[in-house]
């Protein structure tokens, strides 16, 4: 089930195919000679897997984590190479990736068994090896054997991948010694090579090899903790909004939410928002964290709740009306990065866990910008 499933709640998500159009073509930049294999799994980030598809024409592949995606990408009629991560547990999942010519990646001892033990039509592949992840993946010392195996079944292998377990940690010695051990490993026939993600795509320039494969830098956000998107020359794509359901005036010392962990210590005039955790904004978000409210910066006060939260407008010369849509995060000056580390996750998980009524749009939608943006001005 997709976020655009769910039954509407007051959280509204405005994905601009533009800017992730903006994004693609800086990752082609940072690897000119190499191919793009663009990251789509999770519903491509919580972007929409087959909408965000026409801003991803120019890629040269698609890479998700398991047959069932990869089965929705053909359903709605993408021929480009798929890249299957987690590959085939199945028999039947063997024979669909067989069919459908899609690419799984062959990273466990059972898949090379299920191959053996099988007769399907022609089969291409990538093999992945663990070269310090410990997640999946062979171990290179298998590297001849595995070989042997899969070109006995007659198997094409398209190419070698591994993935970075630091790549964010950009001064991590473990990045040189997986690269090493990567580039180390012996393959009898020619085949391309892949390792580069987006944080490692961004931070050096050895990793690119023959395929490249960007994820969270197509959707504006930044890998890294330390540097933001905005300097990385990202464009954010998603726009969170969620509608002020209640304007408020609270007494000095009126405590505000569950278990009054904020104290109001003035007067203070607060609006309500029509959002909470059951929407995937985070229960955990501290005290001044901030929303937009057309330009203005103003502070979360105490804890999120399901459906709502409470943000301090005090600042404001004129109240917000009701309806008035609060951007949550994916503003010029609130990007989802920075929510991310006010809270202590990572982007990723706040792109692909928030909820509501999405639309897509292929440029900049003035009147809704505007509507957003609508100057509150301060006191």
């Amino acid at each position: 089930m997709t976020n655009s499933d769910q039954f509407h709640r007051n959280i509204n998500i405005r994905i601009d195919l533009a800017s992730i159009r903006h994004n693609l073509r800086c990752a082609k930049a940072l690897a000119p000679a190499s191919k793009i294999m663009a990251a789509v799994k999770a519903d491509a980030y919580g972007h929409g897997l087959t909408q965000v598809l026409s801003a991803l024409d120019d890629v040269d592949g698609l890479a998700v984590a398991t047959v069932e995606e990869a089965m929705a990408l053909r359903r709605s009629g993408e021929n480009k190479p798929v890249l299957v991560l987690q590959g085939f547990r199945t028999v039947d999942q063997l024979h669909l990736c067989a069919e459908e010519r899609l690419w799984p990646a062959i990273h466990d001892q059972h898949q090379l068994e299920l191959i053996s033990s099988n007769t399907t039509r022609e089969l291409s592949c990538w093999v992945k090896f663990d070269t310090g992840m410990g997640r999946i993946g062979l171990h290179i010392e298998q590297a001849a054997s595995v070989h042997r195996r899969l070109q006995a079944a007659s198997v094409n292998v398209v190419g070698l991948m591994s993935h970075f377990a630091n790549a964010d940690m950009v001064e991590d010695i473990s990045n040189d010694r997986q690269l090493r051990e990567f580039n180390s490993i012996q393959w009898p026939d020619p085949v391309a090579r892949s390792i580069a993600n987006s944080a490692a795509l961004l931070s050096r320039k050895d990793v690119q090899l023959d395929w490249v494969r960007p994820g969270i830098m197509l959707y504006g956000a930044s890998p890294f903790n330390d540097n933001n998107a905005e300097s990385l020359s990202l464009q954010p794509a998603m726009r969170v909004t969620a509608p002020v359901i209640s304007i408020r005036d609270l007494k000095r010392g009126q405590r505000i939410g569950y278990g009054g962990r904020y104290q109001c210590d003035r007067a203070m005039k607060v609006a309500v928002v029509g959002a909470g955790y059951g929407d995937g904004y985070p229960r955990a978000i501290p005290d001044d964290t901030s929303v937009m409210l057309g330009n203005q910066r103003c502070p979360v006060v105490g804890r999120i709740s399901m459906d709502s939260m409470i943000v301090d407008i005090s600042a404001l010369a004129v109240p917000p009306p009701i309806d008035y849509p609060v951007t949550l995060w994916g503003h010029g000056q609130l990007r989802v990065d920075e929510i991310a580390q006010r809270v202590g996750t990572i982007p990723y998980e706040l792109l692909c866990g928030i909820r509501g009524q999405r639309q897509w749009i292929d440029a900049p939608n003035e009147i809704n910008v505007r509507k957003i943006d609508k100057d509150l001005s301060t006191n």
